[in-house]
């Protein structure tokens, strides 16, 4: 959703681009470029780092999410992506949707699009950077990223370690494609939700519980008294959560 909505007080997160120690790259691969924000890992270990990919909800941009690296675990290394869709000046989405009195309406076939092309970056990210274990790929979404992320942890589970899903939901299309499905693998899962989400409600993460518990993915479900936000105790639990893998 555009302008991601803060709730962390002033100095928590250090909004200086300077302080990010950042590049601004670019790829091109045809219908497959994705334009995004790196931050390397901060924690050299003597071994690839694990990498954390940050998808933004509709309207928002690469630069928005961006701001999180600063209270991601610092082993991680961060690419935060630009949606492949320009709405207006500095606001992109995977995919146009209207919001409706019968829910969102969102348009397959770009969705489709965007998780094959987010698939093909995933699976050139060893060739990108040779630093970051390809093994070891984290999805962090925010609404419409989580429905990404959500979107390929279930179709493409060999690819993703693990999923933060804040605010989002899972699509229908999606559900009823895995549905009976076996997985010989599947990511973990951190599902983050506010009870009080007007904009994508609370039902939408319980329906996302359900697939989950269904397709037998490990995950955990975690509610606050919050709106379609991203608040201070959330994060607390994203770090920690993501300090354990």
């Amino acid at each position: 959703m555009k302008n991601l909505k803060w709730t962390i007080p002033v100095g928590a997160i250090v909004l200086c681009a300077s302080v990010f120690l950042t590049e601004r790259l670019s790829m091109n691969h045809n219908e497959n470029s994705l334009r995004y924000l790196y931050r390397p890992a901060k924690v050299q270990a003597g071994v690839k780092a694990p990498v954390i990919l940050l998808l933004h909800g509709v309207g928002s941009n690469e630069a928005d999410m961006f701001n999180l690296s600063e209270v991601i675990d610092p082993r991680f290394a961060v690419y935060s992506l630009r949606g492949p869709l320009t709405l207006a000046q500095d606001s992109y989405a995977w995919f146009h949707v209207n919001f409706t009195a019968q829910g969102p309406q969102h348009n397959r076939d770009e969705a489709e699009s965007s998780r094959v092309i987010l698939k093909n970056f995933i699976k050139n990210l060893s060739h990108l950077n040779p630093e970051i274990d390809p093994s070891q790929v984290f999805l962090l979404g925010f609404s419409q990223g989580t429905i990404m992320s959500l979107s390929l942890g279930f179709t493409e589970p060999e690819l993703v370690k693990g999923v933060v899903a804040i605010s989002g939901r899972t699509l229908q299309e999606v559900a009823a494609q895995i549905k009976g499905r076996s997985y010989s693998r599947t990511p973990q899962v951190l599902l983050v939700h506010g009870v009080e989400d007007g904009k994508l409600p609370y039902s939408f993460a319980q329906n996302t519980e359900s697939v989950l518990k269904d397709a037998g993915f490990k995950y955990q479900f975690k509610s606050y008294p919050a709106g379609h936000q991203i608040t201070p105790a959330m994060l607390q639990d994203i770090r920690e959560w993501l300090s354990q893998k």
